[in-house]
């Protein structure tokens, strides 16, 4: 059997990489063209990344029947519930102050990955 190496692993280490040189411009402060523009190409590369993998996600749930879709959308709304009634306590035990409709987007990522993150990877044929 023949090992390999799936564009989505190549793609991630890219990302894990792109993401530590990130960090390490913007901790340094470096301020040259070149981090500048690596920066900018990071960020494309990410906006790419983010619509390959929901395009995986989207095609790999074609490929599911109804029960498996309905299994999976119960995870998602149980998890967005909780985290967001987490989220929304302890935003209002440290900040007092009122909650925006937009800080309800880490709940729903996060949700969204717990509940389809292995469909974001090609499945080899048997």
């Amino acid at each position: 059997m023949k090992k390999y190496i799936s564009l989505n692993l190549i793609l991630f280490i890219v990302f894990l990489a792109g993401t530590i040189l990130t960090i390490f411009i913007i901790y340094k402060d470096i301020d040259t063209s070149l981090s500048l523009k690596f920066v900018i190409g990071y960020v494309i590369y990410l906006l790419l990344y983010g619509l390959f993998s929901i395009s995986l996600v989207i095609a790999n749930t074609r490929k599911l029947n109804w029960i498996q879709i309905k299994k999976r959308l119960f995870t998602f709304f149980i998890w967005f519930i909780s985290l967001s009634v987490a989220h929304f306590l302890i935003y209002n035990f440290f900040k007092r102050s009122e909650m925006d409709v937009w800080d309800l987007g880490i709940p729903f990522g996060v949700s969204f990955g717990l509940a389809f993150s292995d469909l974001m990877s090609w499945k080899k044929k048997d």
